[in-house]
């Protein structure tokens, strides 16, 4: 494990206009976590900034400019692409570390797919309360995908391959648990307490006793959306998603109402199969998003 160092300069890269909204712009500026890039979208289409990185599963804009990433090790870059700190699973079994988010603590939380382990990790390096959950034996890659850490000190669990979203209590103890069709790959919770869901082909809501209040299907929507993995929910109770490894002429991330209109669309041009597994709209009344 190396819990903290200080690594050559990543590659800035110059800022191509490789944003193509649609059917409307955000009101804000969009962050975009993808396939070995990290980019700063403006509402007009200009690409503002961009970082390099590994096959992206999670990533966050931090509001000192700085990114946090997993995309098999956790790391955070300043904005001129200078590393200034990670974290290295000593197994990376299925692929090390899938999800990050950095707690009001200082620490970071961690999602390690390969170990099957969600924890608090220091600036100096110590796990704090870990929470195992079973490997997906059948294929480690499915193991883990994004966990969060709420305001109230729940911690929120998508068991990818499991098709199972856990919700633990402070104390560590499984407190609530959803099967998903598909594989579960983010879940964020609207103010009522109520859980999104995103499951690659479809978005469900549902509520804290399971029952199936909304419903977003990819192949119902007659757009090209398919394979919604990232989930940023706005105070509105819009959804920002991002899409994992879509092609030319499909929606590559977009903002949807909870009437099911969509109101922008995004795509990254002659990219070819691209990903968005993460996405943030920089709203500065936004203090902590809580995707």
């Amino acid at each position: 494990m190396r819990p903290f160092c200080l690594l050559p300069a990543l590659c800035l890269l110059a800022a191509p206009a490789w944003a193509q909204f649609s059917g409307g712009r955000p009101a804000h500026d969009l962050f975009l976590a993808g396939a070995g890039y990290y980019a700063r979208v403006t509402p007009d289409g200009k690409t503002a900034q961009t970082w390099r990185g590994g096959n992206n599963n999670d990533g966050w804009l931090l509001p000192n400019g700085h990114i946090l990433a997993a995309d098999g090790s956790a790391w955070e870059a300043d904005a001129s692409g200078r590393r200034v700190w990670q974290y290295v699973s000593e197994d990376k079994t299925g692929g090390g570390v899938y999800s990050c988010q950095r707690l009001p603590n200082g620490n970071t939380l961690i999602g390690e797919n390969s170990t099957g382990r969600v924890f608090e990790l220091t600036p100096k390096g110590e796990r704090l309360n870990v929470i195992q959950v079973p490997l997906n034996k059948a294929n480690r890659h499915q193991t883990l995908r994004m966990v969060r850490r709420l305001p109230n000190g729940d911690t929120l669990v998508c068991r990818s391959g499991a098709g199972i979203v856990e919700l633990y209590g402070p104390d560590l103890a499984k407190k609530w648990s959803q099967k998903v069709p598909g594989l579960a790959f983010a879940a964020v919770p609207d103010p009522a307490g109520n859980l999104y869901v995103a499951s690659l082909d479809r978005i469900q809501l549902w509520s804290p006793d399971h029952r199936l209040l909304w419903e977003f299907v990819g192949a119902r929507s007659g757009l090209p959306i398919r394979n919604m993995t990232g989930l940023h929910l706005l105070p509105n109770g819009n959804l920002v998603v991002g899409c994992y490894a879509y092609g030319k002429g499909d929606v590559g991330a977009f903002e949807i109402a909870p009437n099911k209109t969509i109101l922008w669309r995004y795509a990254a041009p002659n990219r070819g199969r691209d990903s968005h597994m993460a996405v943030q709209l920089l709203d500065p009344a936004i203090a902590s998003p809580n995707r």
